[in-house]
Order: C-alpha cells, then structure tokens, then sequence
C-alpha cells in the first residue's frame, strides 16, 4: 500500500510479507512477527511466484525478501510489487547474504528502504518491522535510508550514568559520529543484535548483566561477535580485571578518567581495523557467492537463457543500469547479443562493440574499465547512449578462444573499480565454462537427432549391442525382424530361437575386436548380410541388409549357368571331333588344315571355358563339394610330375620342393587337384622360355602351406586388387599375347575359400609372381 493510505486513522491491520525460499526460515520469521500484536496480518511465502499468488488481489504493507531464490530473485520480487494493481509496499527490506559491490546501489534504485545482511536474528527483524508500524502511525511518509549516502559510523554507548553518556555522546557527535545509548546489559545486548553497530563503548558495572558478561555473550553471538568492543571503566582498575577483559575479546580496555583525544584515537583505530575487516568479510560473501551463481549457471543448456541469468545476476550484484552479453561466432564475429537493462527504462538498444575493444582483450586477456566513457578512445560506440558514463568488460575465455564479452554499464563517471572487475572475472571464468558445455550439449542433442532420424528412416536393420551383448539400441526395421519375441533393450538375443549363428557371429568379432561380415539365415529363412563394427565401450553396431532376393537370383543364375554348360559340351565335343574326322575324310590343302587347326584351337578355349564356368556354378552351388581326408604329400607330388613335361617344351625349369612328412587335408580331391593345375598353368604360361618355376610345399601343425613362383612378366600393382574377380584379366605388356578367359584365378579362390584356407599373391613388374596358399590340415584317420 501506498504510504498516504497509512495514516493515523487507518484501522486496517498492518499486512507484513516475509518470502524466503527456506520455509523454515520464513515460517520462524512470520512466528517472530506475529507477536507484535493482533494488528498484525503475516504472510509468508517460500518464492518469488509463491508471494505474488498469495497477494495478488491485497497488497502489503512492509515486505521482507531474501535476495537468492531460484526461477526469481528478491530484487525482481521487489520491482513487480511496486507495479502491484493494490499500490506498492510502504517499506520494503531486501535481506542477504552477500554484502557485495553494487548491491545497495541497485537496491536503491528500486526505493529498498534497508539491505540487511546475514546472518540476521529474528528480533532484528521485528524490531526494524516495529520501528516501521510507529512510522506509518505518525507519518504518510516512510523513513528511505539512502544507500549511496556517505556512511556514517554509528556507536553504542553502554553506561548506567546518564551523565557519562551525555559526555560520550557530545565527544562523538563533535567527531561526526552516529550514537545510540543503552543503560543496562540486557537493554545493551538488545541493541546490539538489532542495530549493528559498528564499534561499542562498555561500561562494566551495569545493573541486571555486568560488561564482561555482555561481552562473553557478543563474542558467543556469530551475527555479532565481528563488532570490535573497547571497555571503559572507573571501577575494575586492577590489572587482573583488564586481563579478565581481553581475554574475553575486548578489543581494548581504557580507564576512567580518560584522555579524549586518546579515546577517539583508540576509537578511529578500532574503526580502521574494522572496516577493513568488513571488506575482507564482503570479499568472502563475495566468494560464496560464486558458487550460487556457478551452480544457477551449471543447471542451464540453453545459451539464451545462460545469458539472461548471468546478466541479471552481474546487473544486481555490481548495480549496473544496464548489462550486455555478446557471445562470437564460428569466425569471431558478434553472432548472438543479449541485454538485461536494470528497467524498461534504462534500456538504450543492443549494443555494438568495438573491434579495438575486442582486439584490446584478446591481446591483454584482461577485463577492462571504462572510467568516463565519453572522453575514452577505446568506447567509440556508433549507438552510444549519453546516460552510459562508465563501463566494465570482462571477457569469456573458453579453453580454445574468446568465446564473448559481458559489458555492464553506469550512469555515473568513475563508478565501476578494481573489485568490480575482479569480481565479474571470476563469474565470467565461470560461465564461460558453462557456455562451452551449453554449446556441447546442444551439439550433441543435435547429433542424437540426425542419429534418430537416420536410424527412423534407414532401409536396413541397425542394433547395438553392448559389451556384454546385450541389446542396447534398435531402429524400426530392426524391430520388424523379431516376430517370435519381444527384443527388449538391455536383454541378449534368446538362443535356440533360430538366432544362434548370429550370436556366434558377435561373439567372433567381439572376442577378435575387430569387424567382421558375413551372411546369416534368419528364422523366417530371409538371408542378411551382416556387416558388425566395434564400439569404443566394447560394443558393436550391426547393420544387417536383406540380401534374400539378390541369393536367390544368384541361385537362378548358377543353375542356369551349371545347365547351360553342361548343355554346351556335347555340342563343342562334336565339333572337337568332326574337325578331327575331317582328315580321315581325305586329303586336306594347308588351308584346309589351317581352317581345322583354327576350328580345334576354338573348340578347346570354349570347352575349357564351359568346364571353369560349371566348375564355377557348382561350387557356388555346393552341388560337388566332397569331405575326405587327401594325402597332400602325393597329391602334389602327381600334379608337379604332370607339369614337368609342359615346362621342357618350353625349355623352363620346374623346381618341385615335396613335403617331407605326411599332411593331410579335408576336401575335394578334384577341386584340389585343379587347384594346383590352374595355378601351375598359369605360370607356365606367363612364363617366357628359358624361364623358371618354383613349386614348394610346407606343412606346419596346423596348415599347409604352397607357393608357387615364377619369372614371369609379372601384375602390375593397379590390377592386384581385382585379378581373382571372375572375367578379369591383366591388359598390356606380354600378358596380351596370352590367352585366357580370366575364370582361372576365380576358381582358385573360390576353391581354397571353400577349403576354408587363404590365398595371396605378390608381384613384380619383369621380374615375376607368387601366390600363396595357406589350408588346414585334419589328421589322416587310421
């Protein structure tokens, strides 16, 4: 309510709002004033929100707010209840525990009769309220204090002798002092707690609590034990007494009859010390202060909402009229800009900084104060407000760059100081960490959307599994392929439910911790590829691709190409032997004999052809693989026997290395033995006359190895890649004059993976080739 409606005739009782966001502590309080008598109305409330709901439709008369409470500050709380629809408190008290630069002044700002700083008693609280209630009865004007006035020591004067007091008091006033007097212990102890003062002149021998035990009960007290007490006395003169007193935290000791120049030197000295202990003590709340904010800050992942919070707070706590969050860009430049004025009418429009200011910073990597802003070259701003004469900025160093600046301003020259700086670096370090972590998470959020909506729209399956193999994520389609069971998340797959050699497939590539793929039949007898790639946790990520349609035209195709090979031989082996026939026929002209030549070279590439293609078609079919044991040993031995000939008509040297002891192989004795045909073929012919071939065998306790070596004209390394791909063949140099039909290296690797073996080749342009061959051996049975 208004002051003017407070007037002496008003029989209304006093409304009286206490919000603090500890409910105890505004329930002990709204107790505390409520002993005031039956004129009193208490409310209290534990929020901001909290008291505008229970006032929204009456107003009140004295409002007592604590500053720190989460979604509203009590500064805010106070700025909304002055434009409250029933008229603005008559007195309001804004109580907190960071006495910290600023503060008073924006309090000030907003008309807060007193800032009280904890720790506060409860009767200090209701006697400020008892003071105010007597205001509002004799006058339509309350009592401001102002909090950018000069301040003025006040000091307690505690004697029993209304002469003595009369003396001191005269002394203080003359030196420009404020003074209270209090005439007993309890009445002195009283006035202590409730007024503060700063420094108490004591007598000792007082009726009802003698000095010492007042001062035993200051020192005991934490609101009030920083008061610096100086006794002074006529009757306890001996030695020992003075002792007794500064052992119980007597500041001094002076006895009576005193010197006054002397005492109001003791007294200045005492006062020095005092307020630097204040700025130590404000500099601590300064520091506690921190973490509120830092945790305030650390709760926050929007940038946006960040900056607001960050500006309020720095704007409250230094008592700007204005305050301003430039955040940079990808490339430096001012990307985002938020403002917080003090009120609607301080706001002078976002505002631009310099780039000098910025240069300045980033080379200093240091805050910066603006004494006058408008005889300073730094502050050159094209939007410059005339309220603005001074500023403070501190910048917001990440772990890489500058990542911003926070600018608050003033509309007084001079205003902002070292502390003020010093203080705003320390908040800004903090929330500079708390950006880069908003950008991180907003960084991530995004990721795990583009992730969501690959994994929502990907055509193949996709599951991930954990360390331990058990489910963790799935997308649609892979949801779609469990149709005999739920797949729940942090569950492995079932066995014996059709999923086995899928499971055997995880744990392969989790206990070789590398990818592995490979194709799998479902239960629903679909066939996947399956493509498994490891995860830093120990995890893998399985993309699984139906390949059923592709497998069974595949299938079409090898029976169709295994039928139409098979088809092919008779007629091919009829032409083979009518071109024979032909000379039995009669005498043939070397043309004649050229034409069948030709006609029999033909049919031979084309009957080899057809063999490898339904060879091919076979194996890929499995219509001819064979399990026995093989004795390599004469295997080998057969094969190199059956070549030595073909190597002397071209004059080469076939150098066979047998095995020295039994090894043997579980197979196809044919597929092996054309093996080995195709691989010594081959280096016969890519090997020009004169030249050399190696053929090698080892057998180790586990695998056999063969090489085969030559001296031919050699791969080039552009073509290693693809040379047992089916069709392929090596064009350019010597290996044009060859013929071939590029099957022959397929069947190869076609065979030896069938074995369940390994082939490599290296080679050398002009110097030769070597292929390698590594199969398992089984043992021979008995």
């Amino acid at each position: 309510m208004t002051p003017q409606e407070n007037t002496s005739t008003n029989t209304n009782p006093v409304r009286i709002l206490v919000v603090d966001d500890h409910p105890n502590t505004a329930t002990t309080l709204a107790r505390a004033l409520s002993q005031l008598g039956s004129g009193v109305n208490v409310i209290s409330a534990s929020s901001g929100h909290d008291a505008l709901e229970k006032v929204k439709t009456n107003g009140v008369d004295i409002l007592f707010t604590d500053m720190i409470m989460p979604e509203m500050t009590g500064l805010e709380l106070i700025e909304k209840m002055q434009n409250h629809p029933a008229g603005r408190p008559s007195y309001t008290y804004l109580v907190t525990a960071y006495d910290v630069p600023g503060l008073k002044v924006t309090a000030h700002r907003l008309k807060v009769n007193e800032v009280i700083v904890k720790p506060v008693r409860p009767e200090r609280i209701c006697q400020i309220a008892t003071n105010a209630i007597e205001e509002m009865k004799h006058s339509t004007h309350p009592i401001k204090q102002s909090a950018v006035a000069r301040k003025k020591f006040k000091i307690l004067v505690a004697d029993d002798r209304p002469d003595n007091i009369t003396l001191l008091t005269r002394y203080l006033e003359y030196e420009g002092y404020e003074h209270i007097a209090a005439r007993d212990g309890l009445e002195t102890l009283d006035k202590v707690r409730a007024e503060l003062p700063d420094l108490v002149l004591l007598d000792v021998n007082m009726p009802h609590k003698d000095g010492f035990a007042v001062l035993e009960d200051i020192r005991s007290d934490p609101s009030v034990q920083h008061i610096p007490v100086i006794i002074l006395t006529a009757a306890r003169l001996d030695p020992s007494d003075v002792q007794s007193g500064l052992n119980l935290g007597a500041d001094d000791y002076v006895t009576k009859p005193f010197d006054r120049h002397e005492l109001m030197a003791r007294i200045r000295t005492k006062l020095r010390v005092k307020e630097t202990e204040d700025i130590i003590r404000r500099r601590n709340r300064e520091l506690n202060l921190l973490p509120e904010i830092g945790k305030e800050l650390s709760a926050r992942t929007d940038i946006k909402d960040l900056a607001n919070i960050l500006i309020k707070r720095t704007v409250e706590t230094l008592g700007a009229i204005q305050g301003n969050m430039i955040i940079f860009d990808a490339n430096g430049g001012p990307g985002q800009n938020y403002q917080v004025p003090l009120s609607t009418e301080s706001s002078s429009g976002l505002m631009t900084i310099p780039k000098n200011i910025i240069r300045h910073i980033e080379e200093t990597h240091q805050g910066l104060i603006i004494a006058d802003a408008h005889n300073n070259s730094l502050w050159q701003l094209d939007n410059h407000d005339s309220n603005i004469h001074s500023a403070v900025i501190s910048p917001l160093f990440g772990r890489m760059e500058l990542l911003g600046l926070l600018v608050l301003t003033h509309e007084q020259v001079n205003y902002f100081n070292t502390d003020h700086l010093l203080l705003l670096q320390a908040i800004t370090s903090q929330a500079a960490i708390a950006i880069e972590n908003a950008r991180l998470y907003a960084i991530t959020m995004q990721e795990q959307k583009r992730l969501a909506a690959v994994l929502k729209h990907a055509a193949e399956a996709i599951l991930v599994f954990d360390a331990q193999g058990k489910l963790s994520l799935l997308n649609p389609e892979g949801e779609k392929l469990f149709t005999d069971f739920n797949a729940n998340i942090n569950q492995p797959l079932p066995h014996d439910h059709g999923y086995d050699a899928f499971i055997h497939m995880l744990d392969d590539a989790r206990t070789s911790n590398g990818a592995k793929s490979g194709d799998i039949t479902w239960p629903d007898q679909r066939t996947f590829n399956a493509l498994i790639t490891p995860i830093e946790d120990g995890g893998q990520v399985v993309i699984l691709h139906d390949v059923t349609r592709f497998k069974d035209l595949e299938q079409v195709k090898n029976e169709f190409i295994a039928t139409a090979s098979h088809d092919l031989k008779n007629p091919i082996t009829t032409i083979a032997g009518f071109s024979t026939l032909l000379e039995q026929a009669g005498p043939l002209n070397a043309q004649q004999k050229d034409f069948v030549s030709r006609i029999q070279s033909a049919t031979h590439n084309m009957a080899e052809l057809v063999q490898n293609m339904m060879s091919l078609a076979q194996m890929d079919l499995d219509a001819t693989q064979k399990h026995e044991a093989i004795e390599m040993q004469s295997l080998l031995a057969e094969i190199a026997n059956e070549f030595i000939p073909q190597a002397k008509i071209k004059n080469q040297k076939l150098s066979f290395s047998p095995l020295e002891k039994s090894a043997a192989i579980s197979g196809d004795p044919l597929q092996l033995r054309q093996l080995m045909r195709n691989l010594l073929g081959n280096a016969l012919k890519y090997t020009p006359n004169d030249g050399a071939i190696t053929f090698k065998a080892e057998a180790s306790d586990s695998q056999l190895l063969v090489e085969v070596q030559d001296t031919g004209c050699g791969i080039p390394a552009a073509d290693l890649p693809f040379i047992f791909n089916r069709f392929y063949r090596v064009r350019g140099g010597r290996n044009n004059e060859v013929e071939g039909n590029g099957l022959g290296l397929a069947i190869v690797k076609s065979i030896v993976e069938h074995h369940g073996g390994q082939v490599n080749v290296e080679s050398e342009i002009d110097k030769g080739t070597r292929f390698t061959l590594l199969l398992p051996l089984s043992r021979l049975e008995s």
